[in-house]
């Protein structure tokens, strides 16, 4: 007499499901890469975008010039407040208010984050070239990541 056999054996149940862990452990590699990603681009974005509240910064005050200058890793003190609604600040004083309140803005948006900007004059003409840059180490990950703006005003 001859049997029939139907269904899986045991074996083939432990190979199918070795198949499918390997495949979900792929999937699950996937979705972190994706999301470690995500946030690079995330810090990416909130560096451009504080880079070029700088640069407007800078274009909004061109009388303060060069005391837009920040060494790199220097963490500014709060400026006095020199300007009241009576008083008119100066150029220079703006510039301080606008570069404290810029790095501050950058020390709480990315991780261990410095900051530098280099003011060159631009010969023949009287304006200024501005090289901003922020430095940050990226979420999860040992590399630092670095983002220099050009302007020139």
């Amino acid at each position: 007499m001859k049997a029939d056999t139907c269904g899986f054996t045991l074996l083939e149940v432990l190979i199918a499901l070795t198949l499918l862990t390997v495949g979900m452990l792929g999937l699950a590699s996937l979705l972190l890469d994706g999301l470690q990603a995500s946030r690079h681009a995330l810090q990416h974005s909130q560096a451009v975008a504080l880079a070029a509240d700088a640069a407007e910064c800078i274009r909004a005050n061109r009388a303060g010039g060069n005391a837009y200058a920040l060494a790199a890793g220097t963490t500014l003190a709060a400026p006095a407040p020199a300007c009241t609604t009576t008083v008119e600040c100066a150029a220079a004083e703006m510039a301080a208010f606008d570069l404290y309140r810029w790095q501050q803005s950058v020390l709480q948006s990315l991780p261990g984050a410095q900051t530098a900007i280099t003011v060159t004059p631009v010969t023949g003409t009287a304006t200024h070239r501005y090289a901003i840059t922020i430095l940050w180490t990226q979420s999860g990950d040992s590399a630092a990541a670095e983002l220099t703006l050009m302007v020139q005003a």
